[in-house]
């Protein structure tokens, strides 16, 4: 039987992920932007990341993408398994053995709530919340210093999977995931930024990276 708390009683729904460039601090400016509730029928977000944008709006019916096959692992156990995402999450420790232990598995190689649990915690612990993979697609951030991490967001969680409930989450490219739109569909992209330096070159949320090509199709794209 589930301890989960009445729905009356959670908190406002919010990201349960920290995420580079999300845009929580920017919602007030970016509001000015959207169309008003009842101007459009589905939302459509094809670069997910944290979803502030998602959790602000709370759309009737959405279509929510990324190329980051774990990112939506994740957000796909969130919306169907929540409780027991929840408890393994609390199995989960701030150390950096277990982090540097946690980090080295394949999470192909774990069932979806040990993955998305994985997820979380490499998130929540690692430096500056940075999800980061190299090449090969494997999570490469080191061990934070936080003292006091938030690892297991249980009532976070929960108000998340409220709102995502009836939500289609799809893994794959902006183009194959934005293919089939049309009338009555509001998209919101929000690519990895073009670099503006050597230093200020952070793509590297999934393997295939973001490159240039990538922002030129995108570009052609939103023309269209």
């Amino acid at each position: 039987m589930s301890d989960a708390p009445p729905a009356a009683t959670l908190p406002a729904p919010g990201p349960f992920l920290k995420w580079a460039g999300g845009k929580t601090g920017l919602l007030k400016q970016l509001r000015e932007y959207f169309p008003p509730p009842g101007a459009y029928q589905r939302y459509v977000e094809p670069f997910l990341g944290g979803g502030a944008v998602f959790f602000a709006l709370k759309p009737p019916a959405a279509r929510l993408a990324d190329v980051n096959a774990d990112l939506i692992g994740t957000w796909t156990v969130v919306r169907d398994r929540v409780e027991e995402l929840i408890e393994a999450l609390r199995h989960h420790r701030n150390d950096r053995d277990h982090f540097n232990a946690m980090r080295e598995q394949d999470p192909t190689a774990l069932d979806p709530i040990a993955a998305a649990a994985r997820f979380i915690y490499l998130n929540r612990t690692c430096y500056n919340g940075l999800y980061r993979v190299n090449r090969a697609g494997k999570f490469n951030s080191p061990f934070g210093s936080y003292k006091n991490p938030r690892i297991c967001q249980a009532d976070t969680l929960r108000a998340a999977s409220t709102v995502l409930q009836n939500v289609e989450l799809v893994v794959g490219d902006f183009e194959a995931t934005t293919a089939d739109l049309g009338k009555g569909d509001f998209v919101y992209f929000d690519p990895p930024y073009v670099p503006t330096s050597a230093t200020a070159n952070f793509t590297d949320y999934a393997e295939t990276g973001f490159d240039h090509a990538d922002q030129r199709r995108l570009a052609d794209l939103f023309q269209i």
